[in-house]
């Protein structure tokens, strides 16, 4: 009997085909949407009967930096995965304004045998000859980028030369923007009563928890308030009336961070009508400026180390602060306190002032004091400043 070997057919599978779409930030027709992007993807690709559709990836924001971009990073691994055989994109530069992104993304895809096609560039990257011309288009993306960034930089900076800004989306607890100009709503007692606890001494958790047990929330959402908003709004002094325009270096058009240039503030002085008064708002500077002056010294307050010393010893020597260290001896640690110029010297060059055990500092400053124990808030409460010599203190 003659056995005759069939071989079997191939399978044939429909080929897996998604898309990608971003917003254009620079267009608001209705017709360039996400949402028209979206539909018209999944329409087209479903009417292709040999097309399976995989997909529609998205981005709401721009960026240059692809790493950024969570739908065209999900898309990436869903490709990896095996899910995506081929992604339709508008255009080079709707998908891509970095060069060296564009090249490694499309080399990532190459790699699961994934291919991607612009459909206005007429570029697919399954293609060898065509790839040259990819980068080539991607280049000239970046160039788009670049150029469009720079130009809306020398933009604004003309307005900001004139005193002029748009708030936009960017608005601030406090305030509505009404005719371009900036007036007090129904928020602005939570703005009075943050700036006048700060100017009373008041910390900023305190002030956070004072303002959420009242009921008060952050503007644009239903959070509690916390330190970091309390700190952001007692620097703004948009809440005194001013307006401080080009308050940082223009960002870098790839990085998205501020360039390391020189640059020109204008400060608009009573440019609107403020919630605090200017008595306050020097209180409230005054103490800012203490504290940082207090920093750079190496004064450190709050926090788990913090301790009444912080800010109240100072070296005769040099007049430079005290610092609280942890020593090492025979295998146990203590604190220690010494003059912040003592470790920044090298090869013996920082100051010679001795090193104080705290235990030892204290029961100094008590004997001085004649206190029978040490009490750190009654210290604080007093103010007192000490001089620390050798092993003498002095009133400072």
């Amino acid at each position: 009997m003659k056995v005759t070997r069939i071989a079997p057919k191939r399978e044939q599978r429909k080929k897996r085909v998604a898309a990608y779409c971003r917003v254009s930030t620079g267009l608001d027709d209705q017709a360039d949407s996400l949402d028209a992007q979206k539909e018209y993807y999944e329409q087209y690709i479903k009417a292709n009967p040999e097309w399976e559709f995989a997909g529609v990836y998205s981005d709401e924001q721009s960026g240059t930096k692809a790493e950024n971009r969570e739908g065209l990073q999900r898309m990436a691994r869903d490709a990896e995965a095996g899910l995506i055989d081929h992604i339709l994109v508008k255009s080079v530069s709707r998908a891509f304004r970095n060069a060296v992104d564009a090249q490694e993304f499309a080399q990532r895809l190459n790699a699961v045998q994934t291919t991607m096609y612009f459909e206005e560039d007429g570029i697919n990257t399954g293609d060898t000859s065509a790839f040259m011309m990819f980068g080539v288009m991607s280049a000239m993306a970046q160039e788009q980028s670049r150029s469009i960034g720079e130009n809306v930089a020398i933009a604004y900076h003309e307005r900001f030369k004139r005193g002029e800004y748009n708030l936009g989306n960017n608005r601030i607890l406090g305030y509505d923007s009404i005719n371009g100009q900036l007036v007090p709503n129904e928020d602005a007692w939570i703005v009075k009563e943050v700036f006048e606890r700060f100017a009373n001494g008041e910390g900023y958790k305190a002030i956070a928890d004072a303002l959420n047990e009242k009921g008060a929330r952050r503007l644009r959402s239903d959070k509690p308030f916390n330190v970091s908003c309390i700190q952001r709004m007692v620097r703004n002094e948009t809440y005194v009336g001013d307006k401080k325009l080009q308050k940082q270096a223009p960002q870098d058009y790839l990085t998205k961070k501020p360039k390391a240039v020189t640059y020109d503030s204008y400060y608009l002085h009573s440019d609107h009508e403020g919630i605090i008064d200017r008595e306050v708002w020097e209180k409230v500077k005054e103490r800012l400026d203490t504290a940082n002056r207090e920093v750079k010294s190496g004064i450190r307050r709050g926090g788990r180390d913090h301790h009444a010393f912080y800010g109240h010893l100072f070296c005769a020597e040099c007049g430079q602060p005290f610092k609280r260290r942890t020593m090492q001896s025979r295998g146990h640690s203590y604190k220690a306190w010494n003059c912040a110029e003592r470790q920044k010297g090298k090869n013996g060059n920082g100051c010679k002032n001795t090193i104080w055990r705290e235990d030892v500092l204290t029961e100094a400053v008590c004997d001085m004091l004649g206190w029978d124990d040490f009490d750190e808030k009654r210290f604080e409460e007093e103010g007192l400043d000490l001089k620390v010599n050798g092993r003498e203190l002095a009133m400072a």
